[in-house]
């Protein structure tokens, strides 16, 4: 009998601890949602944080507070989010920086991208720009292959292990050059001492060099993308001049790795509307970048093929990381 009765208390207990987790999970969000960005306030990481933080917080109907959290390649802020409490309420905007490069940068990083941190969803994709000094000698790519072949072209990027750079590197064994990297604290100052002559080339996203084209203070070369980019359709592509040489920055929403996964299901779906949202796809584009949305599977997909591109050119170079 006792047992019968002590059965019957733990299957009445498990089913109120069900019902109160469900309800838990139907009533998410209860209160703001903060979005980490690892990076410092004005770039375009920020820049795509506040536009996603708006319409994000309408459809979820609550608030979502965009925190900067700076420092060391965009480890500091992930790490961050990798020891936050997984309980739907601080969730983090990645780039291939710092999910899929870092870990091969930080030999002691004190957070496991890949296990630490659960995928959400794909935000953008962003291709890179080869812009050269204005006085340059060579206005192509056949001419600025020719020209790394003959002597050291520095090139600036927006720091080691960045996107950027390892565009730069994977360049250089593919035509066997003598492309000298010259790593930046930011891609702002590597623009600005390309402009000045300091720098052959700088290598950074569109948004950075977008006018300074456009005014001839920089003469574009090549876009790392596989069509030409709308904000600059008067640059080729390497593609279109011979060479395989796509290449992408990745933004991306990622959360602690213990988040339930009906959360982070639900703020796929925002997420996902937002980017389908004509808006929203018009103020990414701007940054020159474009929305791409997915599922966390398919993030988790990309994230895999991409530490394998990427971890032996790291590891070869030998490149680390800038605390």
């Amino acid at each position: 009998m006792f047992r019968k009765v002590f059965a019957a208390l733990a299957l009445g207990l498990s089913c109120s601890s069900m019902t109160m987790a469900t309800a838990a999970a139907g009533t998410w969000p209860e209160r703001p949602v903060t979005l980490i960005v690892p990076w410092a306030a004005g770039g375009s990481t920020d820049t795509l944080a506040r536009i996603l933080s708006q319409d994000l917080g309408r459809r979820l109907h609550t608030t979502v507070v965009v925190e900067n959290r700076p420092g060391a390649g965009g480890t500091i802020g992930s790490s961050y989010v990798a020891r936050s409490a997984g309980d739907g309420y601080t969730f983090l905007l990645g780039v291939s920086g710092d999910q899929v490069n870092a870990e091969f940068l930080y030999p002691k990083l004190q957070y496991s991208p890949e296990k630490d941190l659960a995928p959400v969803g794909l935000i953008a994709g962003e291709a890179l720009v080869f812009a050269a000094r204005k006085d340059f000698p060579a206005d192509d790519v056949q001419q600025f292959i020719d020209s790394a072949k003959k002597g050291t072209v520095s090139f600036g990027t927006s720091g080691v292990g960045s996107t950027g750079h390892l565009a730069g590197e994977l360049l250089n064994r593919k035509i066997s050059g003598s492309l000298q990297a010259v790593p930046y604290k930011g891609g702002a100052p590597a623009v600005t001492d390309t402009m000045a002559g300091h720098l052959d080339v700088v290598i950074v996203s569109p948004i950075a060099v977008v006018q300074q084209i456009k005014t001839g203070q920089l003469k574009g070369i090549a876009t790392t993308s596989s069509a030409r980019l709308p904000v600059l359709s008067s640059v080729p592509t390497f593609k279109e001049s011979g060479i395989d040489l796509e290449v992408h920055t990745w933004y991306m929403l990622m959360a602690p790795a213990k988040t339930p996964a009906d959360v982070i299901a639900q703020m796929n779906a925002a997420l996902n509307e937002a980017l389908a949202d004509k808006e929203v796809e018009s103020k990414i584009a701007e940054l020159g970048a474009a929305a791409k949305g997915s599922s966390p599977v398919e993030l988790a997909e990309l994230l895999a093929q991409e530490r394998k591109r990427w971890g032996g050119l790291i590891n070869e170079a030998g490149l680390k990381g800038q605390n």
